[in-house]
């Protein structure tokens, strides 16, 4: 503790770490206040009553993204969804279009483009997302009572580019910090938009608990879930797999240069929180498509959607196999073994015990698809543990010839869960993002302390100055 805070009174000592620190807490002060200016023509208390009713799956996950700003019909309602959209696109399109491709090996000028082209393509998804939240306002708008403009296209209009607008100066804030601040500003803002979220939810548990809702015994064994996974999530964030890159002797014009060793670091979960991402929104069509008026006076295709519904079982499944394919998808879009293989035949570099070329890709690929295998197994548990302590099981649901008349008389608590929705606050998707961006952040820091010499937070003097898991 004593070294914690002996660090904590480096930083301070430190002009320009200290600057980056407080211009970087300022924008995302700017950022929550963003979230608490409504959009003009929307009844915020109606809005919040909508949430109540209604809020769920994506709703929840959007709403928890933007740090409530959805829920209160806010400019920055949005939130970094439409940015992460674009990026996201733009990655894939760098493996597919030659173009792209062309810039992105073209050094910083071609970065430079291909931001500028995710700058535009923000602000289309931006105005996509905009008109699809006024689109839902309106028809939700049945007692004239949500939104408090009389013409319906005059809001739509100024609703739309206000959002917009929102949308793209959340982009700029973001761009602010990773320059002039501390960690990549995208994610720290989403870090922010969750972590806001947790002291209401925590407030309104402790109520519950208070008043017998929630017996103790239950809150209990929720929080010692939620423990174990934030222990389960930080031991994966910090799992290094370490291949040995060893070095041949150079002979140039000053001689001899002496050979060397390095390692190639890949993390056990490289593809982030993304594969999730995608996942959750496959996962929530049932439930939207039950939705649909034609639909729903279908016996039989509602049937079939009630068994893919949240929590249910089928549900679970499928977003585990979703979850799967997306992280291998992910990874295979970030990594190229086949350039990696290359760079290091280029540079005189080799694994030991493994040919170049050919023999080193195939063997970086095996290492890859094991790493991701693991990687992908590991959020979609994590993913999965609050809807189970939530929703339960949800055995009985299944099918008559599944044997779901056979797990009627399971315990309640296995079948419909603990109903705490602290878990889905503190779990999943939420948890991973604190967690790793929170990681990267005193990373971020601990460099900049190591940098001018000073001990850092994970570093102990003279030593590395990030203590990350090894696997050989």
């Amino acid at each position: 503790m004593e070294k914690v805070i002996e660090n904590i009174k480096n930083i301070f000592e430190i002009p320009d770490l200290r600057n980056r620190i407080f211009f970087t807490f300022g924008i995302l002060a700017l950022y929550r206040l963003g979230c608490q200016v409504l959009v003009p023509g929307v009844d915020s208390n109606e809005i919040a009553n909508l949430f109540n009713v209604s809020g769920s799956g994506m709703l929840d996950m959007a709403n928890t993204f933007s740090g409530g700003a959805l829920g209160n019909a806010a400019v920055f309602a949005l939130g970094i969804m439409p940015y992460i959209t674009a990026s996201i696109i733009l990655q894939i399109l760098q493996k597919t279009v030659p173009y792209l491709e062309r810039l992105s090996k073209e050094g910083e000028q071609g970065r430079n483009k291909i931001n500028r082209y995710t700058r535009y393509l923000t602000v289309v998804f931006a105005l996509l997302h905009a008109w699809g939240i006024t689109t839902i306002l309106i028809s939700m708008d049945n007692n004239n009572n949500l939104i408090t403009v009389e013409n319906t296209l005059f809001f739509r209009l100024i609703a739309m580019v206000t959002l917009t607008t929102g949308a793209i100066l959340i982009m700029w804030l973001g761009e602010k910090i990773t320059e002039r601040g501390i960690g990549n500003g995208i994610s720290l803002i989403i870090f922010a938009s969750i972590v806001v979220t947790v002291p209401g939810s925590v407030i309104d548990i402790w109520k519950q608990v208070q008043s017998n809702v929630i017996p103790a015994s239950v809150m209990a064994l929720v929080l010692a879930v939620i423990v174990g996974t934030i222990f389960f999530v930080v031991f994966f964030e910090l799992g290094v797999r370490r291949i040995t890159i060893q070095y041949a002797k150079r002979v140039g014009n000053e001689g001899q240069t002496a050979g060397g060793s390095s390692y190639l670091p890949f993390k056990i979960n490289s593809a982030g929180v993304i594969p999730v991402i995608f996942s959750a929104s496959i996962v929530q069509l049932p439930s939207m498509l039950t939705q649909i008026p034609s639909i729903r006076t279908n016996p039989a295709v509602m049937g079939v959607l009630d068994h893919f519904l949240y929590g249910r079982p089928f549900s679970n499944v499928f977003f585990f196999v979703a979850t799967m394919f997306f992280t291998f998808f992910y990874v295979e879009m970030l990594f190229n073994p086949k350039d990696t293989a290359e760079n290091l035949k280029k540079q005189g570099g080799f694994i030991p015990g493994i040919r170049p070329g050919q023999e080193t890709q195939d063997y970086i690929e095996r290492v890859l698809n094991r790493l991701t295998f693991w990687g992908g197994l590991y959020l979609s548990l994590v993913s999965i543990i609050p809807s189970l302590i939530m929703s339960g099981l949800q055995l009985q649901s299944l099918p008559v010839w599944l044997g779901g008349e056979l797990f009627q008389n399971l315990p309640a608590i296995l079948n419909q869960g603990t109903q705490v929705m602290l878990a889905s606050a503190l779990g999943g998707t939420s948890l991973l993002i604190i967690i790793s961006v929170g990681l990267d952040f005193v990373n971020q820091v601990d460099n900049q302390l190591v940098m001018r010499k000073y001990d850092g937070f994970t570093s102990d003097a003279g030593k590395s100055k990030v203590r990350t898991r090894r696997y050989a």
